[in-house]
Protein backbone atom coordinates (compact mmCIF):
# COMPACT_ATOMS: atom_id res chain seq x y z
CA UNK A 1 0.00 0.00 0.00
CA UNK A 2 2.89 2.36 0.69
CA UNK A 3 4.29 1.71 -2.80
CA UNK A 4 0.86 2.24 -4.37
CA UNK A 5 0.53 5.53 -2.45
CA UNK A 6 3.97 6.65 -3.66
CA UNK A 7 3.02 5.78 -7.24
CA UNK A 8 -0.17 7.82 -6.85
CA UNK A 9 1.84 10.83 -5.67
CA UNK A 10 4.23 10.38 -8.60
CA UNK A 11 1.36 10.31 -11.11
CA UNK A 12 -0.05 13.42 -9.42
CA UNK A 13 3.23 15.22 -10.02
CA UNK A 14 3.92 13.95 -13.55
CA UNK A 15 0.42 14.09 -15.01
CA UNK A 16 -1.02 17.10 -13.17
CA UNK A 17 1.46 19.29 -11.28
CA UNK A 18 4.03 19.18 -14.11
CA UNK A 19 1.86 21.71 -15.98
CA UNK A 20 -0.66 22.98 -13.42
CA UNK A 21 1.74 24.12 -10.67
CA UNK A 22 1.87 27.86 -10.18
CA UNK A 23 4.67 30.02 -8.86
CA UNK A 24 6.59 27.49 -6.72
CA UNK A 25 9.43 26.97 -9.21
CA UNK A 26 9.34 23.25 -8.55
CA UNK A 27 8.37 20.53 -10.99
CA UNK A 28 6.77 22.95 -13.48
CA UNK A 29 10.05 24.85 -13.72
CA UNK A 30 12.25 21.81 -14.38
CA UNK A 31 9.92 20.24 -16.97
CA UNK A 32 10.40 23.17 -19.33
CA UNK A 33 7.68 23.49 -21.96
CA UNK A 34 5.00 21.23 -20.50
CA UNK A 35 2.46 18.95 -22.10
CA UNK A 36 -1.01 19.53 -20.68
CA UNK A 37 -3.25 16.60 -19.78
CA UNK A 38 -6.68 18.25 -19.48
CA UNK A 39 -8.55 14.94 -19.71
CA UNK A 40 -6.56 13.55 -16.76
CA UNK A 41 -7.42 16.31 -14.27
CA UNK A 42 -10.29 14.36 -12.69
CA UNK A 43 -8.05 11.47 -11.60
CA UNK A 44 -4.54 12.90 -11.88
CA UNK A 45 -5.30 15.72 -9.45
CA UNK A 46 -6.29 13.18 -6.76
CA UNK A 47 -2.85 11.64 -6.31
CA UNK A 48 -1.98 13.87 -3.35
CA UNK A 49 -4.28 11.68 -1.23
CA UNK A 50 -1.40 9.21 -1.20
CA UNK A 51 0.22 11.47 1.43
CA UNK A 52 -2.74 11.00 3.78
CA UNK A 53 -2.46 7.25 3.22
CA UNK A 54 1.23 7.50 4.18
CA UNK A 55 0.27 9.17 7.45
CA UNK A 56 -2.12 6.33 8.35
CA UNK A 57 0.53 3.72 7.56
CA UNK A 58 3.07 5.64 9.64
CA UNK A 59 0.74 5.59 12.63
CA UNK A 60 0.65 1.79 12.39
CA UNK A 61 4.27 1.09 11.47
CA UNK A 62 5.93 3.61 13.78
CA UNK A 63 3.99 2.41 16.80
CA UNK A 64 5.00 -1.13 15.89
CA UNK A 65 8.65 -0.09 15.56
CA UNK A 66 8.53 1.60 18.98
CA UNK A 67 7.68 -1.60 20.83
CA UNK A 68 10.35 -2.81 23.29
CA UNK A 69 12.73 0.02 22.39
CA UNK A 70 14.30 2.68 24.53
CA UNK A 71 13.77 6.31 23.52
CA UNK A 72 17.35 6.47 22.24
CA UNK A 73 16.98 3.29 20.18
CA UNK A 74 13.77 4.56 18.66
CA UNK A 75 15.15 8.01 17.81
CA UNK A 76 18.37 6.71 16.29
CA UNK A 77 16.35 4.19 14.29
CA UNK A 78 14.10 6.93 12.90
CA UNK A 79 16.97 9.32 12.11
CA UNK A 80 18.92 6.62 10.30
CA UNK A 81 15.77 5.68 8.38
CA UNK A 82 15.01 9.22 7.17
CA UNK A 83 18.25 11.17 6.86
CA UNK A 84 20.39 9.25 4.30
CA UNK A 85 17.73 9.28 1.58
CA UNK A 86 16.72 12.84 2.44
CA UNK A 87 20.27 14.12 2.08
CA UNK A 88 21.05 12.07 -1.02
CA UNK A 89 17.97 13.14 -2.96
CA UNK A 90 18.13 16.72 -1.71
CA UNK A 91 21.60 16.98 -3.25
CA UNK A 92 20.34 15.32 -6.45
CA UNK A 93 17.33 17.65 -6.67
CA UNK A 94 19.54 20.69 -6.04
CA UNK A 95 21.84 19.68 -8.89
CA UNK A 96 18.85 19.17 -11.17
CA UNK A 97 17.43 22.60 -10.30
CA UNK A 98 20.78 24.21 -11.03
CA UNK A 99 21.33 22.26 -14.24
CA UNK A 100 17.84 23.09 -15.46
CA UNK A 101 18.20 26.78 -14.63
CA UNK A 102 15.11 26.72 -12.44
CA UNK A 103 16.92 28.45 -9.56
CA UNK A 104 20.11 30.44 -9.18
CA UNK A 105 22.68 29.36 -6.61
CA UNK A 106 21.70 32.19 -4.27
CA UNK A 107 18.02 31.21 -4.53
CA UNK A 108 18.77 27.53 -4.12
CA UNK A 109 21.08 27.74 -1.09
CA UNK A 110 18.46 28.60 1.59
CA UNK A 111 16.10 25.98 0.16
CA UNK A 112 18.87 23.42 0.25
CA UNK A 113 19.75 24.17 3.87
CA UNK A 114 16.09 24.05 4.94
CA UNK A 115 15.67 20.68 3.24
CA UNK A 116 18.80 19.14 4.73
CA UNK A 117 17.74 20.25 8.23
CA UNK A 118 14.02 19.46 7.78
CA UNK A 119 13.30 23.06 8.68
CA UNK A 120 9.53 23.43 9.24
CA UNK A 121 9.12 26.56 7.09
CA UNK A 122 9.70 26.39 3.35
CA UNK A 123 10.25 26.72 0.51
CA UNK A 124 12.47 23.68 0.16
CA UNK A 125 14.37 22.06 -2.68
CA UNK A 126 11.48 19.63 -3.08
CA UNK A 127 7.93 20.37 -1.98
CA UNK A 128 7.62 16.83 -0.60
CA UNK A 129 9.77 17.87 2.38
CA UNK A 130 6.74 19.35 4.18
CA UNK A 131 5.34 15.84 4.68
CA UNK A 132 8.66 14.73 6.18
CA UNK A 133 8.38 17.60 8.66
CA UNK A 134 4.97 16.22 9.68
CA UNK A 135 6.43 12.74 10.02
CA UNK A 136 9.33 14.06 12.08
CA UNK A 137 6.96 15.78 14.50
CA UNK A 138 5.04 12.52 14.88
CA UNK A 139 8.32 10.70 15.60
CA UNK A 140 9.16 13.36 18.16
CA UNK A 141 5.80 12.78 19.85
CA UNK A 142 6.41 9.02 20.02
CA UNK A 143 9.93 9.67 21.31
CA UNK A 144 8.49 11.84 24.10
CA UNK A 145 5.91 9.18 24.93
CA UNK A 146 8.62 6.51 25.21
CA UNK A 147 10.83 8.82 27.28
CA UNK A 148 7.88 9.48 29.62
CA UNK A 149 7.33 5.73 30.03
CA UNK A 150 3.86 5.89 28.48
CA UNK A 151 4.29 3.72 25.39
CA UNK A 152 2.37 0.91 27.11
CA UNK A 153 -0.44 3.40 27.72
CA UNK A 154 -0.70 4.53 24.12
CA UNK A 155 -4.46 3.93 24.17
CA UNK A 156 -4.75 6.66 26.81
CA UNK A 157 -2.70 8.97 24.61
CA UNK A 158 -4.92 8.12 21.63
CA UNK A 159 -7.98 8.85 23.76
CA UNK A 160 -6.63 12.30 24.64
CA UNK A 161 -5.78 13.01 20.98
CA UNK A 162 -9.27 11.92 19.97
CA UNK A 163 -10.82 14.28 22.51
CA UNK A 164 -8.77 17.13 21.06
CA UNK A 165 -9.77 16.17 17.50
CA UNK A 166 -13.46 16.06 18.36
CA UNK A 167 -13.29 19.51 19.94
CA UNK A 168 -11.16 21.02 17.17
CA UNK A 169 -13.28 19.77 14.28
CA UNK A 170 -16.53 20.58 16.09
CA UNK A 171 -15.35 24.20 16.33
CA UNK A 172 -14.29 24.12 12.66
CA UNK A 173 -17.66 22.80 11.51
CA UNK A 174 -19.50 25.22 13.78
CA UNK A 175 -17.43 28.03 12.30
CA UNK A 176 -18.25 26.82 8.80
CA UNK A 177 -21.93 26.97 9.68
CA UNK A 178 -21.54 30.43 11.20
CA UNK A 179 -22.39 29.25 14.71
CA UNK A 180 -19.23 30.30 16.55
CA UNK A 181 -18.56 33.87 15.45
CA UNK A 182 -15.51 35.33 13.75
CA UNK A 183 -13.04 33.05 15.53
CA UNK A 184 -14.91 29.96 14.34
CA UNK A 185 -15.00 31.23 10.75
CA UNK A 186 -11.29 32.01 10.85
CA UNK A 187 -10.53 28.54 12.19
CA UNK A 188 -12.68 26.97 9.47
CA UNK A 189 -10.56 28.79 6.87
CA UNK A 190 -7.33 27.85 8.69
CA UNK A 191 -8.29 24.15 8.79
CA UNK A 192 -6.98 23.81 5.22
CA UNK A 193 -3.75 25.70 5.91
CA UNK A 194 -0.20 24.42 5.85
CA UNK A 195 0.46 25.66 9.39
CA UNK A 196 -2.22 23.43 10.90
CA UNK A 197 -1.21 20.45 8.75
CA UNK A 198 2.50 20.61 9.56
CA UNK A 199 1.90 21.04 13.30
CA UNK A 200 -0.25 17.88 13.40
CA UNK A 201 -3.30 19.88 14.48
CA UNK A 202 -5.34 18.94 11.43
CA UNK A 203 -3.34 15.82 10.47
CA UNK A 204 -2.87 13.89 13.72
CA UNK A 205 -6.17 12.07 13.12
CA UNK A 206 -4.50 10.06 10.32
CA UNK A 207 -1.73 8.89 12.63
CA UNK A 208 -4.26 8.03 15.35
CA UNK A 209 -6.19 5.91 12.82
CA UNK A 210 -3.01 3.92 12.12
CA UNK A 211 -1.99 3.67 15.78
CA UNK A 212 -5.39 2.43 16.96
CA UNK A 213 -5.49 -0.03 14.05
CA UNK A 214 -2.19 -1.41 15.33
CA UNK A 215 -3.63 -1.78 18.82
CA UNK A 216 -6.64 -3.66 17.45
CA UNK A 217 -4.31 -5.80 15.33
CA UNK A 218 -2.37 -6.68 18.50
CA UNK A 219 -5.64 -7.42 20.38
CA UNK A 220 -5.04 -4.68 22.95
CA UNK A 221 -8.16 -3.08 24.46
CA UNK A 222 -9.94 -3.98 21.24
CA UNK A 223 -13.27 -2.37 22.07
CA UNK A 224 -11.78 0.99 23.07
CA UNK A 225 -9.28 1.10 20.22
CA UNK A 226 -11.83 0.08 17.61
CA UNK A 227 -14.08 2.91 18.83
CA UNK A 228 -11.18 5.38 18.65
CA UNK A 229 -10.31 4.07 15.19
CA UNK A 230 -13.85 4.67 13.92
CA UNK A 231 -14.07 8.15 15.46
CA UNK A 232 -10.75 9.24 13.99
CA UNK A 233 -11.63 7.62 10.68
CA UNK A 234 -14.70 9.84 10.57
CA UNK A 235 -12.59 12.85 11.53
CA UNK A 236 -10.11 11.85 8.81
CA UNK A 237 -12.89 12.10 6.23
CA UNK A 238 -13.56 15.66 7.40
CA UNK A 239 -9.84 16.53 7.43
CA UNK A 240 -9.43 15.15 3.91
CA UNK A 241 -12.37 17.25 2.73
CA UNK A 242 -10.73 20.40 4.06
CA UNK A 243 -7.35 19.43 2.59
CA UNK A 244 -9.06 18.82 -0.75
CA UNK A 245 -10.66 22.27 -0.72
CA UNK A 246 -7.21 23.85 -0.77
CA UNK A 247 -5.82 21.45 -3.40
CA UNK A 248 -5.13 22.80 -6.88
CA UNK A 249 -7.56 20.43 -8.57
CA UNK A 250 -10.47 21.71 -6.48
CA UNK A 251 -9.45 25.36 -6.05
CA UNK A 252 -8.43 26.02 -9.67
CA UNK A 253 -9.92 23.27 -11.81
CA UNK A 254 -13.38 22.81 -10.37
CA UNK A 255 -13.04 19.26 -9.08
CA UNK A 256 -15.19 18.06 -6.21
CA UNK A 257 -13.49 17.63 -2.82
CA UNK A 258 -15.68 14.62 -2.11
CA UNK A 259 -13.70 12.55 -4.63
CA UNK A 260 -10.61 12.80 -2.41
CA UNK A 261 -12.72 11.94 0.64
CA UNK A 262 -14.04 8.82 -1.07
CA UNK A 263 -10.58 7.72 -2.23
CA UNK A 264 -8.98 8.18 1.18
CA UNK A 265 -11.87 6.57 3.04
CA UNK A 266 -12.18 3.61 0.68
CA UNK A 267 -8.46 2.84 0.60
CA UNK A 268 -8.06 3.24 4.36
CA UNK A 269 -10.92 0.82 5.04
CA UNK A 270 -9.55 -1.64 2.47
CA UNK A 271 -6.08 -1.45 4.00
CA UNK A 272 -7.47 -1.85 7.52
CA UNK A 273 -9.47 -4.94 6.59
CA UNK A 274 -6.41 -6.45 4.91
CA UNK A 275 -4.41 -5.85 8.10
CA UNK A 276 -7.02 -7.30 10.44
CA UNK A 277 -7.60 -10.39 8.29
CA UNK A 278 -3.86 -10.93 7.70
CA UNK A 279 -4.18 -10.69 3.92
CA UNK A 280 -0.83 -11.27 2.24
CA UNK A 281 0.87 -12.82 5.26
CA UNK A 282 2.50 -15.68 3.35
CA UNK A 283 6.32 -15.70 3.26
CA UNK A 284 6.40 -14.90 -0.46
CA UNK A 285 3.97 -11.99 -0.10
CA UNK A 286 5.91 -10.71 2.92
CA UNK A 287 9.16 -10.77 0.94
CA UNK A 288 7.58 -8.81 -1.90
CA UNK A 289 6.05 -6.34 0.57
CA UNK A 290 9.43 -5.77 2.20
CA UNK A 291 11.06 -4.85 -1.11
CA UNK A 292 8.07 -2.71 -2.12
CA UNK A 293 8.26 -0.89 1.20
CA UNK A 294 11.97 -0.18 0.76
CA UNK A 295 11.32 1.45 -2.64
CA UNK A 296 8.65 3.77 -1.34
CA UNK A 297 10.65 6.47 0.44
CA UNK A 298 13.31 6.95 -2.28
CA UNK A 299 10.58 6.98 -4.94
CA UNK A 300 8.71 9.63 -2.99
CA UNK A 301 11.84 11.82 -2.89
CA UNK A 302 12.92 11.38 -6.51
CA UNK A 303 9.71 11.69 -8.49
CA UNK A 304 9.01 15.43 -8.31
CA UNK A 305 12.18 17.35 -9.22
CA UNK A 306 14.33 14.66 -10.84
CA UNK A 307 11.21 13.04 -12.29
CA UNK A 308 10.03 16.36 -13.71
CA UNK A 309 13.42 16.98 -15.29
CA UNK A 310 13.39 13.53 -16.91
CA UNK A 311 9.84 14.09 -18.10
CA UNK A 312 10.90 17.28 -19.87
CA UNK A 313 13.84 15.48 -21.51
CA UNK A 314 11.58 12.71 -22.77
CA UNK A 315 9.03 15.23 -24.08
CA UNK A 316 11.72 17.07 -26.00
CA UNK A 317 13.15 13.84 -27.40
CA UNK A 318 9.94 13.31 -29.34
CA UNK A 319 8.16 10.73 -27.20
CA UNK A 320 4.40 10.97 -26.96
CA UNK A 321 3.13 12.44 -23.69
CA UNK A 322 1.80 9.09 -22.47
CA UNK A 323 5.04 7.25 -23.27
CA UNK A 324 7.07 10.06 -21.67
CA UNK A 325 5.11 9.73 -18.42
CA UNK A 326 5.35 5.93 -18.41
CA UNK A 327 9.09 5.98 -19.11
CA UNK A 328 9.67 8.63 -16.43
CA UNK A 329 7.73 6.58 -13.88
CA UNK A 330 9.71 3.45 -14.76
CA UNK A 331 13.07 5.23 -14.57
CA UNK A 332 12.22 6.86 -11.23
CA UNK A 333 11.09 3.52 -9.83
CA UNK A 334 14.27 1.85 -11.10
CA UNK A 335 16.53 4.55 -9.62
CA UNK A 336 14.66 4.31 -6.32
CA UNK A 337 15.18 0.55 -6.33
CA UNK A 338 18.92 0.89 -6.98
CA UNK A 339 19.29 3.37 -4.15
CA UNK A 340 17.16 1.34 -1.72
CA UNK A 341 18.74 -2.03 -2.45
CA UNK A 342 22.37 -1.02 -3.06
CA UNK A 343 23.20 2.26 -1.28
CA UNK A 344 20.69 3.11 1.42
CA UNK A 345 21.37 0.29 3.85
CA UNK A 346 25.11 1.02 3.88
CA UNK A 347 24.49 4.72 4.48
CA UNK A 348 22.08 3.93 7.30
CA UNK A 349 24.56 1.60 9.00
CA UNK A 350 27.31 4.21 8.89
CA UNK A 351 25.05 6.94 10.25
CA UNK A 352 23.81 4.62 13.00
CA UNK A 353 27.38 3.90 14.09
CA UNK A 354 28.16 7.61 14.24
CA UNK A 355 25.03 8.41 16.28
CA UNK A 356 25.60 5.58 18.76
CA UNK A 357 29.22 6.63 19.14
CA UNK A 358 28.25 10.27 19.76
CA UNK A 359 25.08 9.71 21.76
CA UNK A 360 26.59 10.81 25.09
CA UNK A 361 27.53 14.18 23.60
CA UNK A 362 24.07 14.74 22.08
CA UNK A 363 21.66 15.65 24.93
CA UNK A 364 18.50 14.37 23.25
CA UNK A 365 20.06 10.92 22.73
CA UNK A 366 21.05 10.41 26.34
CA UNK A 367 18.85 8.02 28.23
CA UNK A 368 17.01 9.47 31.19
Amino acid sequence: MRLAAAQAVMIYHLVFMSWAEEGARGIRAVVGEPVIFPDAVAWGSLGWVGVQIFFVISGFVILMSAQNKSATEFLIGRVTRIVPALWFFTVLSALVLLAGGALTLSELTPRFLRSMALFPVGPWVDGAVWTLVVEALFYAAIFAIIRAGMIDRITTVALAATGFNILFWWVVLAGEAGLSGDMGRQLAVAASSYKLRVTLISTNCYFVVGATLYQVFMRRAVGVNLTLFLINFGIGLIATYYAARSSLGVAQYGQTPFAAVAVWGGLTLLMSLCVLFRVGSSPRAAQFATVAGLLTYPLYLINQITGGYLLGLFFRSGLSPVLAVILTALVCTGLAAIFALVLERRMQMQLSKVLWHCRRSIPVLREA
